[in-house]
């Protein structure tokens, strides 16, 4: 029990010591710094080392206490700062997925609407891409075969770019990057969590939400671990992004600081849509690989794959007849 204690200690220790202490500490030396040399003299280090020596020779210095008190209200400071950070990365991470509070629902609306015609606008696009393709298939055909009958085996198989018109597999990805399926919330990674509930149920009639909470209890021990990881990594990016709101305040007064607010943010906004989408990829494999062992578990036949059929009694059962 005592080595266990104190490898669990050690491991808090850790923790704290680089989720809360360093980064605070990193961010109050950044103020300080900002504080002490203003846009002016921005690059001045000597002004720093300055302000170092008087404060080291100050009658302060030569007090162990006043030395522990003001150490010990750094370092309270800095685990401060860094709850704040985490605070706003919770904000940052409702917005990021489009759960925006009452004042921006308007907006969100707006984007929403906007998100919604130009993805219309693409998928038309891509429609009319296939029709045409698929007409100038036909007619191919209808003039290879001719008076004569069918000929022999085709010389190669179609290629998606079409030379005679649009590139379908390109209006595809274009129409992809707004979102996979129609737009519902003002953001693309908002929609690309939702677009796993319309995909999955477009495909096996499973209402997602319902059906997640038994399905994760079933899952296995890797694929828990992957979507636990993938989850903590958007986390992770929203806190990152969090700290980067933090960062403004000394750019106020020292232009710098700014070059770490546009780097932060532009990482952490990189890492939460690579997280999300890597998020709603595991999701959606693991109800294509696990749908028939959630059948299984509650009595529905499901013997060779998963079917809409089997998903729409799924939907029934676990919706309780509502």
């Amino acid at each position: 029990m005592t080595a266990f204690l104190t490898t669990l200690g050690g491991k808090l220790a850790d923790t704290w010591l680089s989720l809360l202490v360093l980064p605070g500490l990193l961010y109050l030396a950044v103020v300080s710094a900002g504080s002490v040399l203003g846009h002016g003299h921005a690059t001045d280090h000597a002004r720093i080392t300055e302000r170092a020596d008087r404060l080291s020779a100050g009658p302060t210095a030569d007090s162990p206490g006043s030395v522990l008190l003001i150490a010990s209200l750094v370092l309270v400071a800095s685990a401060g700062v860094s709850r704040l950070a985490a605070a706003l990365g919770t904000g940052i991470e409702r917005l990021w997925l489009g759960d925006w509070p009452g004042p921006l629902r308007p907006a969100g609306r707006a984007l929403t609407r906007r998100r919604v015609r130009r993805w219309r606008a693409a998928d038309v696009r891509y429609r009319q891409a296939l029709t045409a393709r698929a007409l100038r298939a036909a007619a191919e055909e209808d003039a290879a075969l001719g008076p004569l009958g069918p000929p022999g085996e085709p010389d190669e198989p179609a290629d998606p770019a079409d030379p005679d018109g649009e590139d379908t597999v390109a209006l595809n990805a274009r129409r992809n990057l707004i979102a996979l399926t129609r737009p519902a919330r003002p953001t693309w990674m908002g929609d690309r969590l939702i677009s796993v509930d319309a995909r999955v149920h477009g495909a096996y009639r499973i209402d997602l939400t319902t059906a997640w909470p038994r399905l994760w209890l079933l899952l296995p021990d890797t694929a828990l671990a992957e979507i636990r990881t993938s989850r903590t990594a958007l986390t992770a990016a929203a806190r990152r992004a969090g700290w980067g709101s933090l960062y403004v305040l000394p750019a106020l007064c020292w232009w710098p600081a700014a070059l770490v607010v546009a780097v932060v943010w532009y990482s952490a906004w990189r890492q939460g849509r690579f997280a999300v989408h890597e998020f709603a990829e595991l999701v959606e494999s693991a109800v294509d690989l696990h749908g028939r062992d959630l059948a299984t578990a509650l009595g529905i036949p499901c013997d060779e794959r998963l079917t809409p059929a089997e998903g729409l009694q799924i939907t029934r059962a676990l919706r309780k007849g509502v």
